[in-house]
């Protein structure tokens, strides 16, 4: 167990850069990046900076801890419908802690459009 400093920054519209700091002193910098490709798929690239070395963690290791975390993930997000709500000023879905930063990254989404005279596009639903 140890005890880390976070901070996140979002790049509008799909950028997000991680900062984690050890009391060690180690530092892993983490940038995610989403790009649409289609209606229903986007591809995500991930870059890593880190300040320690192979003697400290090696890279093998900090793939493992990345794709432990993706294997618990993959069936949410792929399940995920494509057309995610951006305006939950609609109360459509419920949510809770854990949804904190995808709920600030749809707020300054739908915020950015605005500014730029748009409005979401939802699909229309049949009751």
């Amino acid at each position: 167990m140890t005890r880390r400093h976070q901070r996140n920054k979002w790049f509008m519209p799909f950028c997000r850069r991680l900062d984690m700091e050890y009391p060690s002193g180690i530092r892993h910098i983490i940038f995610n990046c989403a790009t649409p490709i289609s209606d229903g798929q986007i591809q995500v690239v991930q870059l890593l900076f880190r300040n320690d070395s192979e003697v400290d963690c090696s890279t093998q290791e900090l793939i493992d801890w990345d794709a432990a975390i993706i294997a618990e993930d993959r069936d949410m997000l792929e399940s995920t419908d494509p057309d995610a709500i951006v305006d939950m000023g609609r109360k459509i879905e419920m949510h809770m802690p854990s949804d904190r930063p995808g709920m600030i990254m749809r707020k300054r989404l739908l915020d950015l459009l605005r500014q730029h005279g748009e409005e979401e596009q939802p699909r229309t639903y049949q009751a």
